[in-house]
């Protein structure tokens, strides 16, 4: 459905005389690509001797099932996987698909070959594994469609698979598809907007972080380079301010206090306020006469 949608959609694209140009030419690719060798039923006994004799290289009139099995079970498991069936249309198929054609879509073989190997599955697969023993194979090599198929094979492009509703419905559903992935496109670049402009902001404030921290450390340099300069003499030599120390209240030059020592008193000799004051050797004396 997918091509047909393409193909209807280019030729909305071409006026008139093209679009009829386009359409004429179509026709005339479509009539020849059906010209093609008739293809065998997938799974028929036709189908398989045409194998047996063109691929394998052995005498049709030796074709034997059994044997058949065992050449193209490739990998010998015992069973016939998926992409083992599928190697057995290959013959089929290149009687309608040539790469060197314009009128042949490769795209479209690969989509015949799932095509056979879903009929072969149906067929032959009975317990619907999704494998092919070999009890299952030669089963179905008894069967009348093995010898006589009541139809001929009908490829894809033979073969109307949808109806013009259902086409329809599949071009809406495109079209409410696209609608939905441009407005996510929509949505997902305002908030890419959202966020290089939220970077861009961050930046701006690193940067003045950065060139903060660049001048508190010139400041501090600047201090300590002051500091360093006063405490350094025209000569080299290095200088000390002398401080001013406080005792009793008074200022004192420490230059002064050099040569004497300040005793204090012990503790407890201190005279305390209230405290009687000793009395005299005479005093003493005159308590005893009493």
């Amino acid at each position: 459905m997918l091509k047909e949608h393409e193909r209807r959609e280019y030729l909305k694209s071409l006026d008139e005389d093209k679009r009829k140009m386009e359409e004429a030419h179509f026709e005339e690719m479509k009539k020849k690509h059906r010209e093609h060798p008739k293809v065998n039923v997938p799974g028929s006994k036709d189908q398989l001797k045409e194998v047996w004799e063109e691929t394998d290289g052995l005498d049709p009139n030796d074709f034997n099932p059994k044997t058949f099995f065992k050449l193209h079970d490739t990998n010998g498991d015992g069973i016939l996987d998926e992409q083992e069936l599928e190697a057995l249309f290959t013959k089929e198929l290149e009687k309608v698909y040539d790469p060197k054609n314009a009128e042949d879509d490769m795209m479209e073989m690969e989509e015949e070959r799932l095509r056979m190997r879903e009929h072969v599955m149906k067929n032959v697969d009975t317990n619907q594994d999704r494998l092919v023993t070999l009890e299952e194979f030669l089963k179905s090599t008894e069967t009348k469609d093995f010898n006589n198929p009541n139809e001929d094979w009908q490829t894809v492009e033979e073969t109307q698979i949808y109806t013009e509703d259902e086409l329809q419905r599949f071009e809406q559903d495109l079209v409410a598809q696209e609608t939905a992935l441009n407005q996510k496109a929509e949505e997902l670049r305002k908030e890419h907007e959202v966020l290089q402009q939220r970077k861009m902001e961050l930046d701006a404030q690193k940067k003045e972080y950065q060139q903060a921290v660049v001048q508190m450390e010139q400041h501090k340099a600047q201090q300590v380079g002051a500091v360093a300069a006063q405490a350094v003499g025209p000569n080299g030599e290095l200088k000390f301010q002398a401080q001013v120390q406080e005792v009793a209240g008074e200022k004192v030059n420490p230059e002064a206090q050099q040569g004497s020592v300040i005793h204090p008193a012990p503790p407890g000799d201190a005279p305390h306020p209230g405290d009687k004051a000793p009395e005299t050797p005479q005093e003493t004396h005159v308590q005893n006469q009493q």
